[in-house]
Order: structure tokens, then C-alpha cells, then sequence
């Protein structure tokens, strides 16, 4: 009986040291840039305090790191919750190798693509900025309704051991996780 109190207390502690961290930032998504142009609609923000020196600790000790944006294009309704129109994710794994000590950022999104750089500022520089996101055609949108996106962020180690994966499921294992922002509203004019 006394060894189930302390498995317990065991599995409490450790849930309560991952979620705080989370919870204890104070990173933000500002500077959403939602642009309309003929053919799409196109998406930038920027994330804000989103790198603290465990953070830079973990990855410069080889903790290979996700950072993932999630936007959703969403249609205002007055009297019930907005529309999501569709979701779009862009996703961000930053390893650093330990023997050629050397950054490489992979970017999931419009276009996958993979950078090497030298130094921690230029991967803060990269990831904690989403730029030129196409996020749909224009013809999604109806004329006449209002539109906004919200956006938000979630940083994580890429891979969790099969102990902390499998069995402790419910427990968010964020470094970051942001609140939804919004972008300004917006609408698709009637063409004459």
C-alpha cells in the first residue's frame, strides 16, 4: 500500500515539473501580417520571448527541439462561435550537432526545406518568425464576410522517452505553448 502512495507521488512530481515550465513564460505571437492579394491569401507573425536560457541549454546540449505554429483562417459569425475555414501548420526541428557544432533547422510548411547556421542568434532569428505563409486560395473566401486568422505556438522536445510518450499521455511536455492571437479582420471585396 505504502509503495502505491509513493508511485503516486512520484507520477505527481514529475507531471508538475513539466507543466510549470509552460506555464511560467510569458512567450507571445505579435505582429500578424495577413496579406490578400489576387490569387491567395498570405500569412506572417513573429513569436516574442519565446527562447529562455534552459531553452538555449537544452538544444546547444544536442535536444533536438520542435517549434510548431499552428494558423487557422476563421469566418466571424455574430451569435455563435467563429467558422474555422481551414488550418494550416508550419513546423520547425532544431538540432544542434555536438561535433561539428553546427545549427540545422528544418522548416515543415509551404516548402520543406533545411538550413545549417553557425550560431544560436541566426536559428532564434529563423524560428521565432512564420513568413509569406500561403494559407489558401482567395476564392475560399465569400465576399462580403468578415475573416480574421488566429495564430499560436508550441515548442517541445522532438522525441519524448517511451516511458514519458506511452504512459504519461496526458501531460502536456511544452517548453512554450502561447495563447491564440489574432490578426485583424479582413474581407474579400465584391468585384464590380
Amino acid at each position: 500500500m505504502r509503495r502505491i502512495h509513493i508511485v503516486i507521488l512520484i507520477i505527481y512530481i514529475i507531471s508538475f515539473s513539466y507543466i510549470t515550465p509552460a506555464l511560467a513564460g510569458d512567450a507571445r505571437i505579435s505582429d500578424i501580417n495577413v496579406v490578400l492579394n489576387k490569387d491567395s491569401i498570405i500569412a506572417s507573425a513573429r513569436l516574442v520571448n519565446g527562447f529562455d536560457k534552459k531553452i538555449e541549454d537544452e538544444i546547444n546540449s544536442g535536444i533536438e527541439k520542435d517549434i510548431i505554429y499552428e494558423i487557422v483562417l476563421k469566418k466571424k459569425r455574430s451569435g455563435w462561435y467563429d467558422e474555422d475555414v481551414l488550418s494550416k501548420e508550419v513546423k520547425y526541428t532544431v538540432k544542434y550537432d555536438l561535433l561539428k557544432k553546427q545549427y540545422s533547422v528544418k522548416m515543415q510548411g509551404n516548402v520543406n526545406k533545411e538550413k545549417i547556421v553557425q550560431n544560436y542568434g541566426e536559428i532564434k532569428t529563423i524560428v521565432s518568425m512564420i513568413e509569406n505563409i500561403i494559407l489558401a486560395q482567395s476564392k475560399v473566401l465569400e465576399s462580403d464576410e468578415e475573416y480574421y486568422v488566429s495564430i499560436k505556438a508550441e515548442m517541445k522536445d522532438a522525441r519524448l522517452s517511451f516511458f514519458l510518450d506511452y504512459f504519461l499521455f496526458f501531460i502536456p511536455f511544452s517548453d512554450i505553448d502561447t495563447s491564440w492571437a489574432n490578426s485583424a479582420a479582413f474581407k474579400l471585396e465584391k468585384k464590380p
